[in-house]
């Protein structure tokens, strides 16, 4: 009786946490954010990749990223910097706040802040050049 009344109360808990889980909304990331990132680049040979943003001995980049398209938790879009443009694609967490992305050579994770500030971590390690930037992401109105 025992066993049946921990398995009762275990089912109980899983299905109030999977209720409580699945009502909460996706928030809708769509549309235009500016983009504000601090960090560096190593650069191996003489200069960076072509789709890299960044250049020898720059540590601030201010860049423009649109979500396009939202189908529940999958994302896609463009990145615009005065040196590149790349497209990317991303998804949202579980947890509605966790974000993550890849692009056409690296990966970036965030967090949603409030429903209007994203906060992003940036890396990519390729033949020509590493980067890693932390960045404030603010919707345009």
């Amino acid at each position: 009786m025992k066993k049946l009344m921990t398995s009762v109360c275990a089912l109980f808990v899983l299905i109030c946490a999977s209720t409580a889980f699945a009502g909460q909304d996706i928030p809708s990331l769509t549309g235009t954010w500016t983009v504000q990132s601090e960090g560096g680049i190593i650069v191996r040979g003489d200069q960076p990749g072509k789709v890299t943003h960044w250049e020898e001995k720059q540590t601030s980049l201010i860049g423009e990223l649109t979500i396009l398209t939202q189908n529940g938790r999958t994302l896609s879009g463009v990145f615009k910097s005065p040196k590149a443009e790349e497209r990317f694609i991303g998804v949202i967490g579980h947890d509605n706040v966790s974000l993550h992305f890849a692009d056409e050579d690296g990966m970036f994770d965030g967090k949603l802040i409030d429903q209007n500030t994203i906060e992003s971590v940036y890396r990519h390690v390729k033949a020509t050049d590493t980067v890693v930037a932390v960045g404030i992401w603010k919707r345009k109105q």
